[in-house]
């Protein structure tokens, strides 16, 4: 059940246009520029060349050099800790096209391609150094709006766990992830790591500073990244990395279970509520033995009840709901054949974006219309049955200010989602580039702030699901 509301609530993220985090991050260094058909640049594209089949034999980091005196170039890849063999190859891979297009004669540039890896190449070595330059820290717009302080006891916790974790990994791998409750049935996700070449007083160092930043910059936001040269830091409030028995550090404790019934949205109280003080006498005791457990039997009883009636209500439900349902789900259906067609084999060349659950691909279907084919990973731990009940209840969310679903597709473990396709892709392409952002005037960044609003109000407010 957690599983698939977890997953429902991912793809839910993904419907807001603009909202999501901008975690791409590109950087051509005016250190030096070299000319055409020069010894560097011949070095740099054959080292660059070979890094993608080279870096999954070394485990997800490699260093590697070439050359001589000034024609030197050094590099360096690292994938994601969580990433399979497959997907570093593809990112590193894209990545280097990439750093060849949009640097084509500079002497040094690095990118993190939306964050599942990074490459870096230069002019001189950087290897076991502390990069720290340029600086990245991306923060969701979402406000922490209620127990704030606990909240913050929590999650400064979890990043000195998660921290420790990443820092005292291998010469191979520093990399740890972790989750942590706030309040009931929700959690805080973590993850951090630093390239392995860095020692673990390094790497401890740059963590803790790029903790520091993100709370100096966006305190009390709902998610937020932060990311150079020598290391990467992501939490959220929802997964987005593949959990590892080997690198997930241990989750913290849920918030112990309140007296009495609190709000919906309220935070667990103190743990010291349910402690019974046994120096005033054991008449004392008692009184609150009975104060504790009447509340709480009484909550229990109400809880039964409405699991029952709810259950009751489902069974009286006509069976031709059933029909209809399956009828709807199967006219949402594509063929998994054609799919694959109208993205050329999910060919690189139309991976239009990367996502804690899967690329996305631009795709062209048999009568012409273009669209955004969203491909989940393989992990979600979803039935066939669950993904078209939760295929359906996206389908039926229908906003203006919302990306429209058109349908879904499955063939064995492919998961498989098919969106309108919007050529102006992502807003945050805009607001993040600088020649981009000045075609946003003030009114129109207005018009589009209440955009989004609208369809957050709708969410919450005006759906019926």
């Amino acid at each position: 059940m957690w599983v698939k509301f977890t997953t429902l609530s991912s793809i839910l993220s993904h419907l807001l246009t603009g909202i999501t985090l901008v975690e791409a991050l590109l950087k051509c260094y005016d250190t030096g520029n070299f000319s055409t058909n020069s010894t560097y640049g011949k070095n740099r594209d054959l080292i660059l060349a070979s890094l993608p089949s080279n870096i999954s034999a070394k485990g997800g980091f490699l260093t590697a050099s070439i050359g001589q005196h000034s024609d030197k170039v050094y590099t360096l890849a690292m994938c994601r800790g969580d990433s399979t063999p497959d997907d570093c190859y593809k990112c590193v891979n894209s990545t280097i096209h990439n750093l060849i297009d949009n640097c084509p004669n500079q002497k040094e540039a690095l990118s993190w391609e939306g964050q599942p890896c990074h490459v870096h190449y230069a002019d001189r070595s950087f290897y076991r150094a502390l990069e720290l330059d340029p600086p990245e820290a991306v923060y969701s717009t979402g406000e922490i709006t209620s127990n704030l302080t606990q909240f913050d006891t929590v999650w400064e916790s979890l990043m000195d766990s998660v921290v420790q974790k990443a820092s005292n990994g291998s010469s191979t791998l520093k990399y740890a992830t972790g989750e942590a409750y706030f309040r009931f049935f929700q959690k805080i996700h973590v993850q951090m790591q630093c390239t392995p070449d860095l020692s673990q007083i390094n790497c401890d160092f740059c963590l803790r500073q790029s903790v520091s930043t993100y709370q100096s910059c966006c305190h009390g936001k709902q998610r937020g990244v932060v990311q150079r040269p020598s290391y990467y830091f992501r939490w959220d409030l929802y997964p987005f990395y593949t959990p590892s028995a080997s690198t997930t550090a241990p989750s913290l404790s849920p918030p112990p279970s309140p007296v009495s019934s609190p709000p919906p949205a309220a935070s667990p109280p103190p743990q010291s509520v349910n402690t019974i003080k046994k120096e005033e006498g054991g008449h004392r005791s008692s009184q609150t033995l009975v104060i504790i457990i009447v509340p709480i039997v009484i909550l229990v009883a109400v809880l039964v009840i409405l699991a029952v009636a709810n259950l009751c209500k489902r069974i009286a439900k006509p069976k031709q709901d059933d029909r209809n349902a399956k009828t709807s789900v199967e006219s949402l259906q594509f063929d998994f054949d054609a799919v694959r067609v109208a993205t050329e084999d999910f060919s690189d060349a139309n991976i239009l974006g990367r996502g804690g659950f899967g690329p996305i691909y631009k795709g062209k279907l048999e009568d012409g219309r273009q669209v955004a084919i969203k491909r989940l990973a393989e992990n979600s731990g979803q039935g066939q049955q669950e993904f078209k009940n939760e295929v359906m209840l996206l389908a039926k969310l229908q906003h203006r200010n919302l990306v429209r679903l058109l349908g879904f597709s499955l063939e064995q473990k492919e998961r498989v989602l098919i969106y309108d396709f919007l050529p102006n892709s992502s807003l945050d392409n805009f607001i993040f580039d600088s020649v981009k952002r000045l075609l946003l005037s003030w009114t129109k960044r207005y018009k589009i702030i209440k955009g989004i609003a609208k369809g957050l109000l709708y969410l919450h407010e005006d759906s019926q699901y």
